[in-house]
């Protein structure tokens, strides 16, 4: 592909990138644990996860992460921000676990739609700054420079990354799937996953929080 340099590399490291669990990975089981999720805020939430990811790379194409070099506060900010966002987020899990997979009063999760499982899978990508370092190491490696175009190549590459991620995850969304109705006769199992994964998400937080 023009301007690509090793192809096969290039899905083969996304692909491993994107095995590796993390916040995101965990934002969409539990958008499709709601009492209203199921697949469809699986695809909500896939989409919420790819345009956090676009906005990284073309931050991260753009040259903000020489930016980011210079004021290193600002992105200390939004990554303190984040942080507390992904704890919330864990705590909330951690209390309403049983609630929110049916085996006790359900929560008023009926108004959620799609506008709630998209803006908050996006906000939980946006929430690691650390990310756009990712992306800064990652696309020149995979870069011709006796066929690359400019933006032409960085926006074949997104596409590449993007479509590898949404296929990722509707495989995701259908292994949940298949894993929710096992659940739906061990409802306690369930709970329990709800709790371990807000406990994951305040880890992840602390180490948002934390790290240099």
């Amino acid at each position: 592909m023009t301007g690509i340099n090793d192809l096969p590399s290039l899905v083969i490291a996304t692909l491993i990138f994107l095995a590796i669990p993390g916040p995101g990975t965990i934002k969409l089981f539990t958008s499709m644990a709601e009492t209203n999720g199921g697949p469809k805020a699986g695809f909500w939430a896939t989409l919420g996860l790819m345009a956090g990811d676009a906005v990284w790379m073309v931050l991260a194409l753009s040259g903000v992460a020489a930016l980011a070099a210079t004021y290193p506060r600002a992105f200390d900010v939004l990554r303190y921000v984040g942080a507390a966002y992904l704890a919330w987020i864990g705590f909330t899990l951690i209390r309403h676990a049983r609630e929110t997979l049916g085996e006790g009063k359900v929560i008023s999760a009926s108004n959620r739609g799609p506008w709630q499982w998209f803006s908050e899978a996006m906000l939980v990508t946006l929430s690691n700054p650390k990310t756009i370092g990712f992306y800064v190491a990652f696309f020149p490696l995979f870069i011709d420079q006796a066929t690359f175009d400019g933006v032409a190549t960085y926006a074949r590459i997104m596409a590449v990354v993007l479509a590898l991620v949404f296929s990722y995850c509707m495989w995701l969304v259908v292994a949940a799937q298949m894993a929710k109705r096992v659940f739906a006769r061990f409802p306690g199992a369930g709970a329990w996953l709800k709790r371990l994964a807000g406990v994951a998400l305040i880890g992840f937080s602390v180490k948002f929080a934390l790290q240099k």
